[in-house]
């Protein structure tokens, strides 16, 4: 009897070890739940059955994160002794807390930009992180209402509730039942990815906490960086699978024989001089609203008539998710580096030798300028613009009193100058540069949360009537009333870079001048097939032209300083180096859909793990072909899917390689 009460007293004081972590396991799972629910309430578009279905599905997501929780808790408990356990409790206590907050704060980053928070907060310096939260959404009564509803029953669950709730021995195994289940039939504690066609649905059914972990441990163990003779390996292994691009030099693995044809000069009416070049990079532009057959109804009417008189390629790709790859992309056809080229200053290195168009055209004599309405620091590119030779920079800090910044959300932060400021803004100063040759670089802001224009009144009303003027159902209605602010935003943009060409056509050089018209990357307003993040317009317009033309083929931006390079060379005897590491090549100007494209994507995170070559779409483990649309269709070509992701983990190599090794381009070649 007595070995029996010991026995029962080593039981009870186990059973009281596990309790207490097994009830905050099922706390945190309901609050997991609620998170969840709000998410789903607070969807501005209808909900569909496959929405719910997905929400529903996630729920053993959030019962997994939880139960892992749980588990790590048991043990804990189990292990330290019982005079800790006062102290474990409320620090268990805390955690859940803690693991609240943070979902709904990663709920509700998601619900603003569409996609969950993940190791990107690691690849953006502190003063950036500011700047992006301060300047892009105020807090709204609702955000604040759902942040109390969680915090509050988290409170009374962890320190009112859970005391009172007493579980005997054959409850307390009962609940463990479905913890240690759960834990042994789910091996991943997100969704297989490659089970999904497209992201949202798999954004909706994970855990937005434990994806966010899984990425930050992804991230901190990833090492692809290799120097010396391990690179020599993938070197030649790249350059077999490109055979057709005429790689030679493992140890510089991306230079090539500069054999890029002139496949635009056609198409102009060159004299004497040589021509100035205009490049408007828009914030977001997408095809999704921009163009023939646009997705969601073109928003940009002015840019539409413009392409009609243009060279148009309507399957153009930005290279990362982001703005902060298309200056290294368009300028120099440049490889990534870890955070993106511009970045690499960021560890106290200098950037590695590499061939701009800029230092091309400089053998004219070509004035450079840029011009912008924020903080030309941001992703570094007033570095990286210093870096290639750029004479002005126009940014926030260079804006006189009259000129109004976008309205801040109540931080005192705002992104800075409306896109017709600083057109408007460019043609003051523009008279004290050379007229000819000159390159005259603008980079547009306000399709960019918080998507504040000027004068807000006079957009909505251009937007309901824009709205009438294309062929929508109920739905589509529905879903463009929701982002009204956001299509607003487009079409102010769109009449402010026509109030541009309007000022530039009053100019002597305009004549002679190039305009390039293109997107950094889409515009994320709702569910979307991998490859549409890249998916933006070019427009090449110009009063030189002697036809205008629409290309169907797919082309990248990395392709435009290999194109511009060879015409300059063709039509006024410039010289390039014999040599290039460019990633692109020149523009496809077929008349039918084609894709001859070795395109490696980064995305926002800065991973690389979507890789467009020739017909063939890799996106995380996933393949799909492209059709004239750029619409994926799965493929189940295993063979083409390993070769496809050997090439790409090939192109990461070489990619961080080059750029922290200093082998992207050996001026001896020249």
């Amino acid at each position: 009897m007595y070995w029996n009460n010991n026995r029962f007293i080593v039981m009870r004081s186990s059973f009281d070890k596990v309790e207490i972590p097994v009830k905050l396991t099922f706390i945190l799972f309901f609050i997991f739940a609620l998170v969840r629910i709000l998410e789903l309430i607070s969807i501005t578009d209808k909900i569909t059955s496959q929405t719910l279905i997905n929400y529903v599905a996630g729920f053993r997501y959030d019962f997994l994160f939880a139960s892992i929780t749980g588990i790590l808790m048991v043990f804990v408990f189990l292990v330290l002794p019982r005079k800790t356990h006062k102290v474990l409790h409320s620090l268990s206590g805390a955690a859940v807390l803690f693991l609240a907050i943070k979902s709904w704060g990663l709920t509700e980053y998601y619900l603003s930009v569409q996609l969950p928070l993940d190791n990107s907060i690691l690849v953006y310096p502190l003063n950036e992180i500011i700047h992006i939260v301060s300047s892009s959404e105020s807090i709204s009564l609702i955000t604040l209402l759902k942040a109390i509803l969680v915090i509050f029953s988290s409170i009374v669950l962890i320190w009112f509730l859970l005391p009172k709730i007493k579980l005997s021995p054959v409850i307390l195994l009962t609940s463990l039942t479905p913890i240690v289940t759960v834990l042994f039939f789910f091996n991943n504690i997100t969704p297989d990815i490659t089970e999904f066609k497209s992201n949202q649905p798999f954004y909706k059914q994970i855990n937005k906490t434990s994806y966010f972990l899984k990425s930050l441990h992804k991230h901190i163990n990833n090492n692809e960086y290799l120097s010396g003779s391990d690179v020599w390996f993938f070197a030649i292994d790249y350059h077999e699978l490109m055979n057709d691009r005429g790689y030679s030099d493992p140890a510089y693995p991306f230079m090539r024989e500069n054999k890029h044809e002139d496949v635009i000069g056609r198409f102009f009416n060159f004299g004497e001089e040589k021509p100035n070049f205009v490049i408007i990079i828009v914030e977001s532009l997408s095809r999704n609203f921009s163009g023939p057959e646009a997705k969601w109804g073109s928003f940009t009417p002015f840019l539409d008539s413009l392409a009609e008189q243009s060279l148009y390629w309507e399957n153009f790709l930005s290279t990362s998710e982001r703005t902060f790859n298309v200056l290294p992309s368009a300028l120099a056809s440049l490889p990534y580096g870890s955070k993106g080229f511009m970045a690499l200053v960021e560890e106290g290195r200098s950037y590695p030798d590499f061939v701009s168009l800029p230092e091309i055209l400089s053998q004219a004599n070509y004035h450079y300028n840029f011009f912008y309405g924020g903080w030309a620091y941001f992703d570094y590119k007033e570095v990286f613009l210093n870096h290639i030779g750029f004479n002005y920079i126009l940014d926030d800090s260079k804006f006189g009193s009259e000129y109004e910044k976008m309205p801040d959300t109540g931080e005192g932060y705002s992104w800075g100058y409306p896109d017709d400021a600083v057109f408007r803004r460019s043609m003051e100063i523009i008279d004290s540069f050379p007229t000819n040759p000159r390159m005259d670089i603008y980079m547009t802001l306000n399709m960019h949360q918080p998507f504040f224009v000027p004068d807000p009144e006079r957009w909505k009303e251009a937007f309901n009537n824009h709205l009438k003027t294309i062929e929508i159902d109920e739905y589509d209605a529905d879903f463009h009333h929701n982002r009204q602010q956001q299509f607003s935003s487009v079409l102010y943009t769109d009449d402010a870079i026509r109030q541009l060409f309007t000022e530039y056509r009053k100019r002597p050089e305009y004549e002679n001048t190039l305009f390039f018209i293109l997107g950094d990357h889409h515009l994320q307003m709702h569910d979307f097939n991998p490859i549409e993040k890249y998916h933006v317009p070019l427009i090449i317009y110009s009063p030189l032209l002697n036809t205008s033309r629409k290309f169907p083929a797919v082309s990248s931006v990395a392709d435009l300083t290999p194109t511009i390079a060879a015409m300059i060379k063709n039509n006024f005897r410039l010289q390039l180096p014999q040599k290039t590491h460019w990633l692109g090549n020149p523009l496809d100007t077929f008349s039918y859909f084609q894709s001859n494209n070795f395109i490696p994507f980064m995305r926002v995170n800065r991973n690389i793990d979507e890789l467009l070559w020739n017909e063939f779409f890799f996106s995380e483990g996933r393949l799909f072909v492209i059709d004239e649309h750029l619409n994926l269709v799965p493929s189940d070509d295993n063979k083409k899917l390993n070769l496809l992701e050997k090439q790409l983990s090939n192109f990461r190599v070489l990619n961080k390689y080059v750029c922290y090794e200093n082998k992207i381009f050996y001026r001896g070649h020249e």
